[in-house]
């Protein structure tokens, strides 16, 4: 290691304030050659016990990452480790506990690439339990005045001077890129510790989006475009990448949705009252299982699913029970007049019958027409594989969709 490397190291070791236990009996990672990403799921531990590895486990303490990327669709993170200048994958959920630097609670959207962050345990199901962003870091937002030195390696803010390496990673939307790119007229929001940069987000490109009278949807979500997908909290504000988007609500049978602009530094006001429309609302979704027999409970109680079902508008409880197979569970979001959702069963049976084991699996694919869409979201995480090949099927289905809509699985 570097003296850089050693004196970042150094500082964000020990200049410790919060404690983080992350992946002590439940989570290990299992590196893909193929984006040099570790993800982390339960059902790998035994393995790499088998085998002697190197569990990528942090040791007891707190231990810290910087996000490098949020995928709101998809329910997952990337966050590079500090530890072992390693970057990993976490998959997140609606369980899982989120707060600012003051230990208030936050919301997905105030997590953006660059912060710094210490991490809860992953649970049984491979999901993150806590994620807090950290307050050793000092952060700059609005940076306008700034000087980059390539041959110095020295960021200039206003008067003072910071220091970056090849660890200091710089961010504008959901590209990387070099220091060197910065140019005049944008602007910054700088993470630091000490004199050491540790990541620059160009924020020049985003604007503002500003959600009133929320009341009615609060504790649902609002869906933006194809890739932003957030609980809805009491007059919600969120950064988004400027561009036309269609918003989406839907929550106990109301909801609406509308084209909205964002422009870069300017923010857009959408008040929540002009999307509700007429209610309560009901979506005619039609299920098809791939085993049969198999039994659909919706909100705890069993529906016949040879026929299109209505639900209200909003989230739904799913669950499918099928002999020789686990239990298939996930949260339906419903926010169209039709949509049909595809439940592809684990491919080989656990053995047990049982609820959730880690040998157990899950696809959920969903089609949508030109009259809307459903979001699906699981409460299981598969093996890596499985979860690639599955991410790789719902952008295909979303490459191929005319309406702007998207769905999310987990």
């Amino acid at each position: 290691m570097d003296k850089n490397k050693k004196k970042i190291h150094w500082l964000i070791t020990y200049g410790l304030l919060f404690a983080a236990v992350l992946l002590l009996s439940c989570g290990c990672g299992t590196t893909d050659e193929g984006d040099g990403i570790t993800y982390f799921h339960q059902s790998i531990a035994d393995k790499e016990k088998e085998e002697g590895t190197q569990a990528a486990e942090p040791e007891e303490g707190a231990d810290y990452y910087l996000v490098t990327n949020v995928n709101q669709v998809e329910e997952t993170l990337l966050l590079y480790r500090y530890e072992n200048n390693m970057e990993y994958r976490y998959f997140y959920g609606q369980d899982t506990r989120l707060y600012n630097k003051y230990g208030n609670r936050a919301v997905i959207t105030d997590f953006t690439p660059g912060q710094l962050v210490t991490l809860g345990e992953v649970n049984e199901e491979g999901i993150l339990t806590k994620m807090q962003i950290s307050d050793t870091a000092w952060v700059y937002n609005k940076v306008k005045r700034f000087s980059v030195n390539s041959n110095l390696n020295v960021l200039k803010i206003a008067d003072t001077r910071y220091r970056y390496d090849e660890n200091t990673f710089v961010f504008s939307g959901e590209n990387r890129l070099q220091m060197t790119d910065i140019g005049e007229g944008d602007i910054l929001s700088v993470t630091g510790v000490d004199k050491q940069i540790l990541a620059v987000n160009v924020t020049t490109s985003e604007g503002t989006l500003q959600l009133q009278n929320t009341e009615l949807f609060e504790g649902s979500f609002v869906q933006v475009g194809m890739r932003i997908f957030s609980l809805i909290t009491p007059d919600l504000s969120m950064q988004v990448p400027e561009g036309t988007y269609t918003i989406m609500v839907a929550n106990n049978g109301w909801g609406g949705s509308q084209e909205i602009t964002i422009t870069r530094g300017e923010t857009t006001v959408v008040d929540l009252n002009q999307l509700k429309g007429k209610g309560p609302k009901k979506g005619k979704i039609q299920f098809v299982v791939d085993v049969a027999d198999a039994v659909l409970m919706i909100d705890g109680e069993q529906v016949d699913y040879s026929k299109p079902v209505k639900l209200t508008y909003g989230n739904h409880d799913l669950e499918v029970y099928a002999a020789g197979y686990d239990v298939w569970r996930r949260s339906l979001y419903v926010n169209s007049k039709e949509s049909t959702i595809a439940i592809a069963l684990a491919d080989e049976p656990s053995g047990s019958g049982g609820s959730g084991n880690s040998t157990g699996s899950s696809e959920s694919q969903s089609s949508q027409n030109s009259q809307g869409s459903s979001q699906s979201q699981s409460s299981s995480i598969s093996e890596s594989e499985r979860r690639q090949r599955e991410l790789d099927t719902i952008k295909s289905l979303i490459s191929g969709m005319t309406n702007g809509s998207t769905f999310t699985i987990n």
